[in-house]
């Protein structure tokens, strides 16, 4: 923490390219598919489709004692998993974008992160595998697949922001006002 605060203030501020108004524009209705239910559902299928074979065997490696050995491909998976998630989220953020509405920072980081909800409900499906027979085995299972998905949301919306963040600053960076 004390690092992370020490490079952070030798950091200058986030400069953006274009001056904004103070006085927040009306956004008009959104068509049905930028709702928030849609781009949540979509945002976290995708990427969470990338991965979920990989997913299963690194369930099995924890909760059925079995050995994963195959690290390059989880590696792999994992770089597949980060560019779905940047390019989905940078899409729907464009889409928004288009569509006059001007509040991306939250869209963009549960959009990502909702992949980590995605994850803990294919828990529920992998959980009827194991031998479960008593209070504590669902408890433990179920709080460690949580902490998991939470950390997984975490670092998804992460890259989803940051992204998006790049992408923004790109396309207004561009613009040029006479």
């Amino acid at each position: 923490v004390f690092f992370g605060a020490y490079f952070g203030y030798k950091q200058d501020a986030i400069e953006f390219p274009v001056n904004t108004s103070s006085i927040p524009r009306q956004i008009p209705d959104q068509p049905w598919f930028m709702g928030i239910p849609f781009t949540l559902l979509v945002g976290g299928i995708l990427p969470f489709g990338a991965c979920f074979v990989e997913l299963y065997f690194i369930l099995a490696s924890v909760w059925m004692d079995q050995y994963y050995y195959v690290f390059a491909f989880l590696f792999l998976v994992f770089a597949i998993l980060i560019i779905t998630c940047a390019e989905i989220t940078v899409l729907f953020c464009y889409f928004q974008l288009c569509g006059e509405n001007y509040h991306w920072w939250w869209r963009s980081f549960t959009t990502a992160g909702s992949t980590g909800l995605y994850v803990f409900l294919y828990s529920f499906v992998y959980f009827k595998q194991l031998e479960a027979n008593q209070l504590a085995t669902y408890v433990l299972y179920f709080g460690y697949m949580g902490m998991a998905s939470f950390a997984l949301f975490l670092m998804t919306g992460f890259v989803g922001v940051t992204t998006c963040l790049v992408f923004n600053k790109t396309i207004f960076g561009s613009i040029k006002i006479d």
